[in-house]
């Protein structure tokens, strides 16, 4: 079915030619008032907003939906959207935080402006929690839309980009797992060896922990150092000043008050249609924290000569083996929750799917390290730590290209618009411990 006729059955003939040709009435300064569609939501009716006046381009919008295709599994529903607004009314976060997304961002792509969209950190205001898309009567998913945006937006900020294409999908995963495999088979070949004792079991004997922590620091390095180059290019196209032109005051500010943002994830208590997904976000944020913490804090210790490995019920072991059970658990739960998406037609994209697994592997093997370490069965013991080490390095690798580079972009996309908000406001004249919205 064509562009106008699809949008002629579902509009009725006098909004089809209002759309699609440039009629005199679009040409007036004043709004044309809302038009009632019919459609209710939360017993109030759905009216379109204020500046719905706009062209539509047929061919615009077939690109643009295949464009989508590649990151999203119906980029074609974007064809389907009616610029009802009823996305932007069913959105909490829209009304709080005073944006018109995702209207807006529909609106964006409907005429073929894919670059402005990569610059509009309202972009990542949206949490994701699905809101919009079950209350879309059209069925054009601007949930799903948006994350594809989002997923957009990290290829074409990382560097080198071929790579975030790479990571996103199921054969570069693949790809990832054979090469880190064979750097650790080389890592071991150099400074370690494949015949470590049996018992007692120790990692030390098959990998020396001076050169695991030198291997690891060194690819650490290399995605800061990615991480960095996107997050600087990222603020400039928000902002339209480089991160050396920024008002160092105001930045601090900014960053300040997003950083309590994200600590409390008072976005996520929004979410109604997954009211659960506040509590196992947090559990997978603070969980993962603390492991990448602990991990450093033992790899510091390790360098400063303290013994090693530590013992069961040492603090540090504890609050490693609690942090584990949270991002085993609350990624279990997004599992659960994108499985059940899936069978109402709501299909999740590899590039959501892959960090849950990371997360998991990563979590669920270093468990079980842990436990044939403490029961000294070695022929377990030896494969599970390798494996273990190998998704590490996979998870490490691609956090700067994978979902797990929504934790920067989003930061980098909220401070900067809490920098912009900032830059008609002195700082003097802000009270202690507030922001302006």
């Amino acid at each position: 079915m064509a562009v106008g006729e699809r949008i002629g059955k579902r509009v009725g003939p006098q909004r089809r030619r209002a759309i699609l040709s440039r009629s005199e009435e679009t040409k007036f300064s004043v709004p044309r008032p809302a038009i009632d569609f019919g459609w209710r939501l939360r017993g109030s009716t759905i009216r379109l907003l204020r500046d719905s006046s706009l062209t539509l381009f047929p061919v615009r919008q077939r690109a643009t939906a295949a464009l989508l295709t590649q990151y999203c599994p119906d980029g074609n529903s974007l064809l389907s959207c009616l610029q009802c607004g009823a996305c932007t009314v069913s959105c909490h976060l829209a009304e709080t935080d005073g944006a018109l997304f995702p209207r807006r961002q529909m609106t964006f792509l409907q005429l073929g402006e894919v670059d402005r969209l990569l610059a509009d950190p309202s972009v990542w205001l949206c949490f994701n929690c699905q809101d919009c898309t079950s209350r879309c009567p059209a069925n054009a998913g601007p949930g799903r839309i948006m994350a594809a945006i989002r997923r957009l937006a990290v290829e074409h900020y990382s560097l080198p980009r071929w790579w975030s294409r790479l990571v996103n999908q199921r054969r570069g995963f693949l790809s990832m797992l054979l090469v880190a495999i064979a750097l650790l088979l080389a890592a071991i070949a150099v400074g370690g060896s494949f015949s470590p004792q049996i018992t007692p079991v120790r990692y030390a004997g098959m990998l020396p922990h001076f050169t695991l922590n030198l291997f690891f620091a060194a690819i650490a390095g290399m995605v800061m150092i990615g991480t960095l180059i996107g997050a600087a290019r990222a603020w400039k196209a928000f902002t339209g000043e480089s991160l050396r032109e920024a008002d160092l005051g105001r930045l601090v500010h900014s960053f300040v008050s997003v950083t309590r943002q994200i600590a409390t994830h008072r976005q996520f208590s929004q979410c109604q249609q997954f009211p659960l997904s506040r509590w196992a976000h947090i559990s997978v944020f603070y969980g993962f924290i603390t492991l990448l913490a602990l991990a450093g804090a033992a790899a510091t210790l390790i360098a400063l000569g303290a013994p090693y490995p530590l013992p069961v019920f040492h603090p540090f072991k504890i609050a490693g083996n609690l942090a584990a059970v949270l991002v085993i658990s609350g990624s279990f739960y997004f599992c659960i929750q994108r499985r059940r998406a899936s069978r109402n037609r709501d299909a999740s994209s590899w590039f959501d799917w892959v960090l849950l697994v990371e997360l998991l592997l990563v979590s669920v093997t270093g468990l079980l390290s842990e436990i044939f370490r403490y029961a000294n069965v070695g022929v377990l013991a030896y494969p599970t730590y390798f494996l273990h080490l190998v998704f590490v390095l996979v998870l490490l690798a691609g956090s700067a290209n994978s979902k797990f580079a929504h934790v920067f972009y989003r930061t980098v996309a909220l401070t900067a618009e809490e920098y912009k908000a900032l830059s008609e406001v002195p700082l003097a004249d802000l009270e202690p411990g507030r922001v302006a919205a």
